[in-house]
């Protein structure tokens, strides 16, 4: 007879189970395993990318988590100009985010502006704590740099300018909208105050002889005077009218250029060309920049490029000059008429022509031309024109350089710590071609500084590392680390490796989508195409909401996710970073694959 009584094994249709009533701490099961978890910090690409050599994703680290102090010390380990580079640089970082390939890359070059322009206590000059001295011939943003890394190290500074004022480039031809002289000032002067001696209105090699700069420990190079000529273009020579970039940008804001109503051509595709167009649209020119490449060959900065279209800049591409055509030679079909108020007198040898306009060929298929129109390549056309600017690149002038320091490709030889065929001779910025950009400069008088301190302190007899260009570099290929250099690396690091992060190697599921944060502009109906600065940049609080975006790419930021998935509870927060207890760790890989941001990694038990 079947028994009819209810089955009380099956409580609720779960069958009965052994419960301990120990803790899993009991039960090892990291014995389990062959392989094991470990953390391994790794590098942003930001980092890598950067000419300057910033660590970009520490800086980021230390805003979200509200810590702006540090993170302006941070950057100015690395970078003294952050207020200007924040402006001027042409962001690789961003290029490189690997946020671009999840929703916009982070606006690095925004934050770094907000740090660079926050107040900060002014330093006071410290004593010098090494005995040797160096001299820096050029202040531009290389020489800049140098002299900032020379003076953090302990060395004594005489820093050579032949102008009146600090900057070269920067002070000369970037106009007041792009960099205000505020701006730049202030981070001169921090510069100034660590002790670096800025000796102004000095020509070396005129008011003081080369021979003279060899009472010096050690001496850099940072910069060449540009080889100013006549504009290489038929006809263009004696005409009134015709101006080169480097004179046309050194009027500035202030200066007697009026252009009120008259036809300006610009010749080019760089940041000269840009910014001569944007001046010459600020003194009443109607502007056209001519280009002899296509448009995805601009040199010129991104956003500057945006700015002027903004501003009515007209654009004709992949068309080169032929010749300068003046009232003297004009153009068959052309329609002016020469009034007596055309005629420019003279110097004493007579009158000169004015410019009527230009003379170009295409040089692609299907190119732009003036009126907007395509055409076949080698056609011809006419650019009427009152004044031409010429922006087109003008090499460094090495003959002003000492003649026994090896030259290559037209400019100095030097090796990746700035190092030139003369003892304790160093080189870096447009001298060495390294010049290409104010970050590029940056990079190079940093680099230079390294080689600097080590050879003056091998000198010294003092035991110092080897000069290891890859390990000092962000991944390996990125610029070096004046951090790592000085071995003081205030951030703390786990198994550091110096990988680069890849996108693949981020965990996307616990990322949000955030738009960026954008500059803001000056309207251009409202801006009046004055001087006042047309970029406003983000707010604090702006930044700080754009530094949370950054995914802290290969840096564990605690945010405790694989101690959250850790199904044997194998890992525990400590003061900085996580312990694994490899005791009950499985090597399931859980926390690895969890992991956000690619700051763990699985390896062979016994490696």
């Amino acid at each position: 007879m079947p028994d009819d009584r209810p089955n009380t094994d099956f409580v609720h249709g779960v069958p009965p189970i052994a419960v301990s009533s120990t803790t899993t701490m009991a039960n090892r099961t990291g014995s389990w395993k062959y392989i094991r978890p470990i953390y391994q910090d790794k590098i942003a690409p930001c980092n890598a990318a950067c000419p300057v050599g910033i660590d970009i994703e520490g800086v980021m680290n230390l805003l979200r988590e509200g810590h702006l102090a540090e993170a302006q010390d941070l950057i100015l380990r690395e970078n003294p100009l952050p207020g200007v580079t924040g402006r001027l640089c042409e962001r690789p970082c961003e290029g490189a985010c690997n946020r671009v390939q999840f929703d916009e890359a982070v606006s690095i070059h925004a934050v770094e502006r907000m740090l660079g322009d926050l107040e900060t206590t002014p330093m006071a000059a410290p004593k010098p704590a090494r005995a040797e001295q160096v001299a820096i011939v050029g202040s531009g943003p290389a020489g800049l740099a140098c002299a900032w890394h020379l003076a953090r190290l302990g060395y004594a500074v005489d820093l050579f300018e032949s102008e009146a004022e600090a900057g070269g480039r920067l002070r000369r031809e970037v106009p007041e909208y792009r960099l205000p002289r505020a701006v730049l000032n202030r981070e001169i002067n921090r510069i100034r105050a660590l002790g670096v001696n800025l000796r102004t209105h000095t020509r070396v090699g005129v008011d003081v002889k080369w021979q003279e700069l060899s009472a010096y420990d050690a001496v850099f190079l940072a910069g060449a005077p540009r080889r100013i000529k006549a504009i290489d273009l038929p006809g263009a020579s004696e005409v009134h009218g015709v101006h080169t970039a480097h004179e046309f940008l050194r009027g500035g804001p202030g200066q007697p250029v009026d252009l009120l109503g008259r036809r300006v051509t610009v010749l080019g595709g760089g940041d000269a060309a840009v910014d001569a167009a944007r001046c010459a649209v600020r003194h009443g020119g109607r502007v056209t920049i001519v280009h002899d490449g296509p448009h995805d060959s601009l040199r010129g900065h991104a956003d500057a490029v945006k700015e002027a279209i903004r501003e009515g800049v007209r654009f004709v591409f992949d068309a080169a000059p032929l010749a300068a055509r003046t009232s003297d030679d004009p153009p068959d079909d052309w329609e002016g008429r020469l009034d007596p108020a055309d005629v420019i007198q003279g110097d004493g040898y007579g009158v000169r022509a004015r410019l009527v306009g230009v003379e170009f060929t295409r040089s692609a298929p299907g190119s732009t031309g003036a009126a907007g129109m395509t055409a076949p390549a080698g056609e011809r056309f006419f650019q009427p024109a009152d004044v031409l600017i010429d922006a087109r690149p003008v090499p460094a002038d090495l003959d002003a350089l000492p003649s026994e320091i090896a030259r290559v490709g037209g400019v100095l030889a030097v090796d990746a710590f700035g190092r030139t065929s003369r003892e304790s001779w160093f080189a870096g910025g447009d001298a060495a071609g390294e010049g290409g950009t104010v970050a590029e400069a940056l990079g190079s008088g940093k680099r230079a500084a390294i080689g600097i301190d080590r050879h003056l302190r091998a000198r010294a007899g003092e035991e110092v590392p080897e000069l290891d260009a890859k390990a000092l570099r962000y991944g390996g290929t990125g610029n070096m680390s004046m951090t790592r250099w000085r071995g003081d690396d205030p951030v703390f690091r786990t198994n550091e490796l110096n990988e680069v992060v890849t996108f693949e190697m981020l965990n996307m599921a616990h990322f949000a989508r955030v738009e960026a944060h954008e500059d803001r502009h000056l309207d251009p109906d409202h801006r009046g195409f004055g001087w006042a600065e047309t970029n406003l940049g983000l707010s604090t609080e702006e930044g700080l909401a754009e530094a949370a975006r950054c995914f802290n790419c290969g840096v564990c930021n605690m945010c405790e996710l694989c101690m959250i998935f850790c199904p044997d509870v194998a890992i525990k927060r400590q003061a900085q970073g996580f312990s694994l207890s490899y005791k009950y760790c499985k090597g399931c890989g859980v926390c690895v694959e969890e992991c956000p941001r690619g700051a763990m990694s699985m390896t062979r038990e016994g490696l």
